[in-house]
This record gives C-alpha cells, sequence and structure tokens, in this order.
C-alpha cells in the first residue's frame, strides 16, 4: 500500500521559481520510474485571477509536458499557486493539502496516487554516482 502521506521531493531549482519546471522535472522523474504507466494528467494552478494550465501525457512511453488545456484528462489536480509551490518544494504532502481543502481532484485516484508515488521513489533513489 502507497503511504499517503508521502511528500514530493523538491521539483523547484535552487534560485527561480518556475511552473514549467517542476513540471518538466515531474516528467523526467517519471521517465524514468513509470515509463510502462500510461496517463493523461492535468494540473489547473491558480494565481489570483489568472490560472495556468500545465499536462503530463504518456506518449510512447515518453511523459511529455504541455501547457494546453486537455479535453478529459484521466485525472486532474487543482490548486492555488502557494499550495502548488509548497508540494513542488516537498513542504506540504499532496494528500494533506488535499484533507485541508487546498487542492481539488478530479478522476482516476488510483492513477493520480501511483503516478505521484512513483515521483517521489524515483526522486529519493540513489543514483549510480555513488549516492548512499
Amino acid at each position: 500500500m502507497v503511504d499517503a502521506y508521502f511528500s514530493l521531493h523538491k521539483l523547484t531549482g535552487p534560485t527561480q521559481k518556475s511552473l514549467g519546471e517542476t513540471f518538466h522535472r515531474m516528467a523526467e522523474l517519471l521517465h524514468a520510474n513509470a515509463a510502462d504507466e500510461c496517463g493523461r494528467l492535468q494540473f489547473r494552478i491558480l494565481d489570483g485571477e489568472k490560472q495556468s494550465v500545465w499536462t503530463l501525457a504518456s506518449v510512447r512511453k515518453r511523459w511529455q509536458v504541455g501547457e494546453e488545456e486537455m479535453e478529459k484528462p484521466d485525472f486532474e489536480i487543482i490548486t492555488d499557486a502557494e499550495t502548488w509551490w509548497q508540494v513542488a518544494d516537498g513542504k506540504l504532502s499532496p494528500f494533506r493539502a488535499f484533507l485541508q481543502g487546498k487542492m481539488r481532484v478530479l478522476g482516476n485516484i488510483e492513477l493520480g496516487k501511483r503516478v505521484l508515488a512513483r515521483i517521489s521513489a524515483a526522486a529519493s533513489a540513489p543514483t549510480d554516482q555513488g549516492a548512499k
């Protein structure tokens, strides 16, 4: 059973916060640890009156990032920018954000949990360059 309270490992760069960077990092981690997983995920990030839509989709065993809204994604996360940054920085578990009413989810919840768990597992796995 997947620990529902896992946090994502840091998806952000050391200096600048870029939404795109967090989703590209997620795609890299999914390619490394979930090439066999199929799905279309959408993330709707609300920032005041603006919103950004980011997508991750498995296409021929590669995860691709997009910035256009999908029609009928398999799983969708809707949250505000502040909550997303807490999740992307590894400071807030996606499940806790959901329980606290800071994040809404739609669609195939099991797929969403599996994909987020694989991102977390890939980020915490040791690398081949002598990591302990």
